[in-house]
């Protein structure tokens, strides 16, 4: 009698195996999706993370001093519209070139489907196309901006003769896509009326 294995205990092992290998092929497959799905997260996390920063930075270094149109007509001193979608006030930029801080215009403005940060190059432009553009929240459905003065909140900004003088108390920006919805409250921290 020869020692061996019959065929039914090699298609055993064979089926085994194959079982095995299935499982394990599954298992990686599914590691490696759970990887890729959190590392997606953690990117959507640091863009919102810098998106949030980059606009409390601005808002809380505001000054509060009026602006001035191409035509040298005075402005008021922060602008806002909740219809319009965008926001526009002065705000010390640090310049890479520079040792020190400088005035600059800078509006936030929602077109399409993106937030975007518009920074000048002085606080009273002359020509409006000579700006910097960058990206701040990309993909977006709708952005609601409201501010808020003597405890009411208000879509338009300067919400009054007085209010063209002086920096709402705070900013809200609602920003809403298909995954989720969110608010940034920021205080810029200006309670004096410039005159």
């Amino acid at each position: 009698m020869k020692k061996g294995f019959t065929l039914i205990e090699v298609l055993i092992s064979l089926v085994i195996l194959s079982i095995i290998a299935i499982v394990s092929t599954n298992f990686l497959q599914s590691s490696i999706d759970l990887r890729n799905q959190s590392k997606s997260k953690v990117d959507d996390i640091k863009v919102f993370n810098l998106g949030v920063s980059t606009i409390r930075r601005d808002l809380m270094s505001t000054v509060n001093l009026p602006m001035r149109d191409n035509f040298g007509n005075q402005l008021p001193n922060f602008i806002g519209s909740n219809t319009d979608k965008k926001i526009t006030f002065l705000g010390f930029i640090n310049r890479i070139d520079s040792s020190r801080s400088s005035i600059s215009r800078i509006e936030y403005l929602f077109d399409d489907t993106k937030f975007i940060r518009r920074v000048y190059f002085t606080a009273d432009p002359y020509d409006y196309d000579d700006h910097i553009d960058s990206v701040i929240f990309d993909n977006i459905d709708d952005v609601e901006i409201s501010f808020l003065s003597d405890n009411r909140w208000f879509t338009e900004w300067p919400a009054g003769q007085t209010a063209a003088y002086k920096i709402p108390k705070l900013v809200k920006i609602e920003i809403n896509d298909k995954d989720r919805d969110f608010e940034i409250i920021i205080n810029p921290n200006i309670d004096y009326v410039y005159r």
